[in-house]
């Protein structure tokens, strides 16, 4: 496996490959394709100029996959994407968050792999808040199944409050192996 910065000609790929968690998870807020990869490809894009302002980066990796015929090897495929802004405020607070916009991994990989992989996103979205003076992060789920992904966090030193996740960023780079 291997973390590199999103490409903005691969943001179709990140929305091919999670695509269907939007559909049943949008609910009220309508999702549209369309959208989102303006979006993705806009922020993806000035990522490239300016690292501080959004951090949007995929896993890839190759997965053997077995079929009738024999097991069939998909090469740098995505495994698993992040995207996380900053520019977040508390009403009551004066300090900077940084928001995960969303956390997505292959939920055809292994538990084990899956768990890895959110927890190396969890180490990037620290360090780059960290790396950028950002006091704060925060993490949260709209999906309906978010306790693993949350209880992940709890064990990594996030305050739990439903399904939102904060830590102070100096304290979650104690917990980064």
């Amino acid at each position: 496996m291997k973390w590199e910065l999103l490409d903005p000609h691969e943001a179709g790929r990140v929305i091919d490959l999670f695509e269907s968690i939007y559909g049943q998870e949008a609910g009220i807020l309508e999702y549209s394709r369309d959208f989102l990869l303006r979006n993705l490809t806009v922020a993806s894009t000035l990522q490239m100029f300016d690292k501080s302002k959004e951090f949007i980066a995929v896993c890839k990796g190759n997965l053997e996959v077995p079929t009738r015929a024999g097991n069939v090897t998909y090469t740098d495929r995505i495994l698993g994407a992040c995207w996380f802004d900053r520019g977040g405020y508390a009403s009551y607070s004066t300090r900077e968050i940084s928001n995960a916009k969303f956390h997505h991994v292959d939920l055809t990989l292994p538990t084990t792999t899956r768990v890895r992989i959110i927890n190396q996103m969890i180490d990037q979205h620290i360090l780059w808040a960290h790396n950028w003076g950002i006091p704060v992060v925060c993490s949260t789920s709209v999906r309906r199944e978010h306790d693993g992904f949350i209880r992940i966090h709890e064990k990594r030193g996030f305050t739990v409050h439903g399904s939102f996740a904060w830590i102070d960023t100096e304290e979650g780079m104690k917990w980064i192996r």
